[in-house]
């Protein structure tokens, strides 16, 4: 079944973020349950704050917005929510701005004004009866009747907030989603249980009247139901939505909504996304039971983020529709009524409903009306700006400065990082600078035109390379692979197409071990396996090694809570090698089954202390069974990707053979027939990852030099041997390799 939308456009606010967007309850008192009775497709207001700190509540009738209040610009909105008592309708609006909340009735009259003790900004807000649940980036706080009952503070940044009210219940279950890769549930303020996740999550969406069950959005465009067994530790978590073959990694989630589309008594999932996709699935079940097997029913790609979205009634009684709001601000419907649209004998372009007259002169008319008045508002900002720029005047240029929508985040499918840049106006170009050595990737969604310019060593530019956008493109997806060991910054210089010219500045630290991701519960497998060990004593504190950690390792929180030793597990996303970190004052412990990571964080380290000038004692233990175990961790890619790069040199020289009838590729052998069979299918698969052999045949040879750097070999001129026996890959040889250098191939000294 594929579900036909159709897009009518609303509004425009100022720039929006996340969960900006209400729906009041509809004015009767109907019934929301769904079903194939019209009760609950009355007519309702949005409420939408932006983050010129405007809340708006409009509605429409007879296809005329009407404003029902606005109020007054003031401090950015970061949340928007509904709420009221237990067992009455929630139809409150509850905005969240710096460390206050406000409520407003339905007719925009203020009945609370409460600051809150939080000493951050508020980022996501909760409103569950007399609950009102508000964090910042690292606090938690929790207040009933405006009065703080229990607070939380979290090393990780708090990406977004729930409440779970289990039913026939006064109990209140509270779900925080923190970017180090974890689910945090709290009871009474107190974390009962932390679930660990395959990625950063993004957003969290409860179900209506469903007390145990909750969706969560990820950065990595999934999305999972995890339900929660209240009476005990026990979760169950199903994959709604993943990857799809020939659908490409999917953008980062930036809201989540369920609504009954259809009128079949079944809620559908509606899914928004960082690139502009709008996505709806069929669900098969209206219990939110496992194996519900979504099926895609629409979906649609807007070209700037989604913000907020949400089901619901607002354009015309008795059709449904999804109510959007993008990051420019711009609200729009996609309604289940059928709008036919035709060009009219003057040229112009009408909308009619279907079995409705056409009466579209007064429509025409006010639109022709706003026009005028945004021409003449324009010509006299314009005529003011030239004035307040003149010689004699005692006015300033003023360069705008545009807010960025920025994501950088690494994809551990094929251990590359994904910078996302969104503003409100057009870019023009953007330019990339960096000093350490990365390669820029191919995005098939990109339109911008991609140019290098030739780096000068001496400058210490690694890469300098710029995007000229198409016209009217607002947001840009650049893709890149970094080398471990290889540490700097990344500047991005985004220039918008405006008067005056100017850009503006953004900068990435690439760090030493960029490609590793915390783990926390690692398995008794990967903490059995091999191991060499870096450690460091010294006058630090846990503090200082904190922070050379943060810079030298990605997913780390931020600070530091615990007293005595804390410990964290890693796993490189491209190879699978672990590093344990144990550290406290004054020692440090590093445990790695690669002896390259515990090379590139003594590196750095030092590097680090000497800046300070601490002294640091270090000793290292180097274990050979680490070699190959490692190999073997490594050896399915590397017989993988040897086979499909021979099989692409192959199928390619076949098809030069330009064989024309059956009685010609007969002759050939079973195994050149069914690689010109497969053809296609390997050039896809090799294309997807053309340099991956590369890469593994780096780590390889970065592998050997470090292990005989540690006692202080140079075998730099042993690397082309190396790299042959890499090519006509044997376990045994390989091994026996990284165990013997001859006494004639060998030089001591620095390496």
């Amino acid at each position: 079944m594929e579900l036909e939308l159709t897009r009518v456009d609303y509004t425009n606010v100022g720039l929006t973020g996340p969960n900006c967007l209400q729906l009041l309850p509809p004015a009767t008192n109907v019934s929301s349950s769904g079903g194939s009775s019209s009760g609950y497709k009355q007519q309702q207001k949005v409420a939408i704050g932006d983050q010129d700190g405007v809340l708006q509540v409009f509605s429409m009738k007879k296809d005329e917005l009407q404003v029902h209040f606005k109020t007054l610009p003031n401090e950015k909105i970061a949340s928007v929510k509904l709420g009221g008592q237990s067992g009455s309708v929630a139809d409150k609006i509850f905005t969240a701005s710096e460390n206050k909340v406000r409520g407003f009735n339905k007719k925009g009259k203020l009945f609370l004004a409460f600051e809150t003790s939080l000493t951050e900004t508020i980022r996501s807000m909760c409103v569950s009866g007399n609950d009102l649940l508000v964090c910042g980036n690292h606090v938690y706080n929790h207040y009933r009747d405006c009065k703080e009952v229990g607070s939380y503070l979290c090393g990780d940044v708090i990406v977004d907030v729930a409440a779970l009210c289990p039913n026939n219940t006064s109990r209140l279950i509270t779900v925080l989603a923190c970017s180090g890769r974890v689910l945090r549930i709290l009871e009474h303020a107190r974390v009962r249980q932390t679930l660990e996740l395959e990625s950063v999550p993004t957003v969290l969406y409860v179900p209506k009247g469903i007390g145990d069950r909750i969706l969560c959005g990820f950065s990595d465009g999934s999305v999972i139901l995890f339900h929660l067994n209240l009476l005990s530790t026990e979760v169950k978590r199903e994959v709604l939505v993943a990857d799809r073959e020939g659908e490409g990694i999917l953008s980062a989630v930036t809201c989540i909504a369920t609504y009954d589309l259809s009128g079949d008594g079944k809620e559908e999932l509606i899914v928004g996304r960082r690139d502009g996709t709008l996505q709806v699935f069929a669900m098969n079940s209206d219990e939110y039971q496992f194996e519900m097997e979504c099926t895609q029913i629409y979906r649609d790609n807007f070209n700037e983020s989604i913000s907020a979205l949400l089901g619901g009634c607002v354009g015309a009684t008795n059709y449904t529709e999804i109510v959007v709001c993008t990051y420019s601000g711009r609200i729009f419907g996609l309604t289940t009524q059928c709008i036919s649209k035709s060009l009219g004998d003057n040229g112009t372009r009408s909308e009619k409903i279907a079995g409705t007259p056409i009466d579209s002169s007064a429509k025409l008319q006010r639109i022709r009306a706003e026009i005028y008045e945004l021409e003449q508002t324009i010509a006299k900002e314009r005529e003011r700006y030239q004035l307040s720029t003149q010689a004699l005047s005692s006015g300033l240029s003023a360069i705008p400065m545009l807010p960025i929508n920025d994501s950088f985040v690494l994809c551990k499918e094929d251990a590359t990082f994904l910078l996302s840049l969104e503003i409100p106006t057009p870019i023009e170009h953007v330019l990339l600078q960096c000093d350490a050595p990365i390669t820029l990737l191919d995005v098939e969604k990109n339109t911008a035109v991609v140019s290098f310019s030739e780096c000068d060593k001496l400058s210490g530019n690694s890469l300098l390379a710029s995007y000229r956008c198409q016209l009217n493109t607002n947001r840009i997806d650049l893709k890149f692979r970094t080398i471990e060991g290889q540490t700097g910054t990344l500047q991005v210089y985004i220039t918008p197409n405006l008067q005056p010219k100017c850009c503006q500045l953004k900068r990435y630290p690439i760090k030493p071990l960029s490609l590793h991701m915390i783990v926390h519960n690692a398995t008794d497998e990967m903490l059995a396996r091999p191991m060499n060990t870096l450690t460091l004593k010294g006058p630090f504190s846990q503090a200082e090694m904190h922070n050379w950690m943060i810079n030298s390792i990605p997913e780390l929180p931020e600070k530091l809570y615990e007293s005595g030793k804390v410990q964290y597990t890693f796993r490189h996303v491209f190879i699978g090698t672990m590093l344990i970190c144990e550290y406290g004052k004054g020692e440090a412990t590093f445990r790695s089954d690669n002896i390259s990571t515990i090379s590139i964080l003594k590196d750095f380290i030092t590097k680090e202390a000497t800046k300070k000038r601490i002294k640091l004692e270090i000793s290292t233990s180097i274990n050979e069974s680490t070699i190959p175990s490692l190999i073997k961790l490594i050896e399915p890619m590397i017989l993988h990707y040897n086979k499909l790069t021979k099989d692409y040199q192959l199928a390619q020289a076949l098809l030069d053979l330009d064989i024309r009838d059956d009685e010609e590729f007969n002759t050939l052998s079973d195994e050149y027939r069914s690689l010109i069979r497969n053809q296609q299918a390997i050039g896809i698969e090799f294309r997807k990852q053309p340099t991956i052999l590369n890469r593994i045949y780096g780590i390889l040879t970065d592998l050997y030099i470090d292990k005989f750097k540690f006692k202080g070999v140079n075998v730099k001129t042993k690397l082309p041997q190396l790299i042959e026996l890499l090519e006509n890959y044997s376990y045994d040889e390989l091994v026996q390799f990284y165990s013997v250098v001859k006494a004639g191939d060998e030089d001591i000294g620095d390496v």
